[in-house]
């Protein structure tokens, strides 16, 4: 086979068995070779790649691929790279990059890694396979990624700060490997103290010292004892407080937005009302009504403004005070009703914002009581070591002795326990200046991601669906300092339960809608990182979604790929309705020229071989349906 996937849609037709879902796995795995990403999330020093069986398409076919190659030649603006393996092992045969300075042949993956890892402008092959999997390519096990927050760090780790992706994975693997180590040693803290514990208790009728000191050493053990359940406490607290704070900046944002739309409604009232002013003067009056500053004298303005309000609203003129003898120059009654709605919405977004800046306070106040308790039991616990260690010099040499080489094994562990702590707050020093140009770069382009999605989604979604900002609060290792993390949600409104509702996780959706945002997502991201180019693989588009969103799914791809430098390709059943003509719409009257038609192409299955005819019968009945 010989395909010319050039800019615009493209559709790889054929039934279960034909080879649909391996066609567009084979490009996928020209590109990254046998390695797959390991589940998204902060993995220590694992690597991020894992290694997939080499004989992956031999396994599929009865010949087990011998002798078969592939080659895949891939456009990077005016560069190219040609890439070409063994089917049966997935080895490289040869990659040829091909640009401005000429052509250049690489033959070992290492050399093939960093030539492509270039041309996307990412330091690491890593985050080259993130964006072939997340991004490019969306196969039929579905990685997800706007329903994935550490997915999402991931990716805009390699794309946003290529530079500083490496550093950043680096630190992030000695934190988590800092923190592990700390918890086994405390682990063996824990077996010591109880062993010790034990050999108080055996010593409980000796003589009043070895009493004294039993007792003193069960305080202390217990004091350490009840810093574990008082560090969960805090863990909790901290966690509810962090979310109650993201419950602050989002009711913060409605309240702007409601400021907004009220204020300008405010405006136009004014404007209403000074409708016979004017504009050079209707604008004076008005800045002295919203910004309470007089224009001529650039003074305050506080009462003036004052009886200006008060004149409106009373439906007097507001230049003279007089009653007005023209309805041409009150404010509609209209506008008047749509201004106090937008105000009471206000207030009822304010009061909302009262309620949760309560909570987060009130959270904050239970976080300060449990790390007060904590300090003194810590403090408790430190004066009993002071009481252990008189006691100590008070015993027989033999006992003290014992007893020593005990206290020297837990000093020694304690010890270890601080140097990892130490490791892991430097570690999370060095990355939190690098989380946070991050999230300062993941915030410049906030906004035209957020526009983009929105305006993609809303011809596709009966709900209304946006894209929101909202950065996550979370830990690297299971202690630690809180970092916060850029990340996309979406909200949508629900027609069930007739109120908006933030959709973290990707089971409070349903399968089209899971699928269909997460699409959407990505093609935000080629837009507005890719400068509304690059390609978009989909591996059975058409499963999830009924008659009438199957013609919006096909408007959906077709609009995506009308732009130049932009390509999508389909990889769907032979499916009725207008999910395929509409897909196809911009290529009439010959939509055939853009698919490839595997009932014709490829080995035909034992159901393919009995019915065949009726398939391509029905694929010409789809060809020639106009679009819906």
């Amino acid at each position: 086979m010989d395909l010319a996937l050039d800019d615009g849609a493209w559709m790889i037709l054929g039934v279960n068995g034909l080879g649909k879902s391996t066609l567009l796995l084979m490009m996928r795995y020209l590109l990254a070779g046998a390695v797959r990403l390991r589940d998204a999330g902060f993995a220590g020093s694992r690597s991020d790649l894992t290694p997939v069986p080499a004989r992956f398409f031999a396994m599929r076919v009865q010949d087990e691929s011998r002798g078969a190659q592939a080659t895949l030649t891939v456009s990077f603006g005016a560069d190219t790279l040609t890439v070409r393996r063994d089917l049966s092992t997935l080895a490289l045969i040869e990659a040829i990059h091909s640009g401005a300075a000429g052509s250049q042949t690489l033959t070992t993956e290492e050399a093939y890694r960093t030539a492509i890892s270039g041309l996307m402008n990412l330091a690491q092959f890593e985050d080259a396979v993130r964006v072939f999997d997340y991004v490019t390519f969306f196969p039929e096990q579905r990685l997800p990624l706007i329903w994935n927050l550490a997915a999402q760090f991931e990716l805009f780790r390699g794309l946003l700060t290529p530079d500083k992706s490496a550093e950043l994975r680096k630190r992030e693997a000695e934190i988590v490997s800092a923190d592990s180590a700390a918890r086994n040693l405390n682990a063996g803290i824990a077996r010591v103290t109880a062993r010790r514990a034990a050999e108080a208790k055996k010593a409980k009728n000796a003589d009043s010292t070895k009493v004294k000191l039993a007792a003193a050493q069960a305080s202390y053990d217990e004091a350490h004892k009840g810093e574990a359940p008082l560090l969960e406490e805090l863990e909790g607290l901290e966690e509810a407080r962090d979310d109650a704070l993201l419950q602050v900046k989002r009711a913060e944002r409605d309240v702007d937005d409601a400021t907004r739309e009220y204020e300008k409604l405010k405006y136009d009232a004014l404007q209403a009302a000074f409708a016979g002013v004017p504009a050079t003067e209707q604008y004076i009056f008005l800045r002295l009504l919203t910004d309470r500053i007089c224009l001529a004298c650039e003074q305050e303005a506080h009462s003036t403004a004052a009886e200006l309000a008060r004149r409106v609203s009373q439906g007097r003129c507001p230049v003279c005070g007089n009653p007005r003898h023209s309805a041409t120059t009150e404010i509609p009654a209209d506008l008047r009703d749509v201004a106090e709605e937008a105000y009471e919405r206000l207030q009822i977004r304010r009061d909302h914002l009262s309620r949760v800046a309560r909570s987060h306070s009130d959270l904050r106040a239970s976080v300060a009581s449990v790390e007060q308790r904590l300090s003194k039991l810590r403090s408790d616990a430190e004066a009993f070591s002071a009481q252990i260690r008189v006691l100590k010099r008070q015993l027989p040499l033999e006992d003290a002795a014992a007893m020593e080489e005990e206290e020297r094994r837990l000093i020694a562990l304690r010890e270890q326990v601080e140097i990892f702590r130490r490791d892991r707050i430097e570690a999370e020093e060095g990355i939190a200046s690098l989380i946070a140009g991050l999230k300062e770069a993941t915030e410049q382009i906030r906004v035209a991601l957020e526009d983009r999605f929105n305006a993609v989604a809303k011809p596709f979604f009966a709900e209304r669906v946006r894209l929101i900002y909202a950065p996550r609060e979370s830990k690297i290792g299971q202690q630690g300092a809180v970092f916060s993390f850029p990340a996309f949600e979406i909200e949508m409104t629900s027609g069930a339960s007739q109120g908006q509702f933030v959709r973290r996780h990707i089971e409070q959706v349903s399968l089209s809608q899971r699928e269909y945002l997460d699409l959407i997502f990505r093609m935000a991201l080629i837009d507005v990182l890719g400068g509304a180019q690059g390609s978009l693989a989909v591996d059975g588009p058409e499963g999830s979604v009924d008659a009438v969103f199957a013609e919006r799914a096909g408007d959906l791809f077709a609009d995506f790929a009308s732009q130049p430098g932009k390509s999508v390709i389909l990889a769907s059943n032979i499916v009725e309705g207008g999910f395929i003509p509409n897909t196809l719409r911009n290529y009439a009257p010959r939509p055939e020229k853009r698919v490839i038609n595997l009932l014709e192409q490829a080995v035909p299955t034992a159901a393919l071989r009995d019915l065949k005819t009726e398939y391509l019968r029905k694929v010409d009945e789809i060809m020639a349906r106009s679009p819906t």
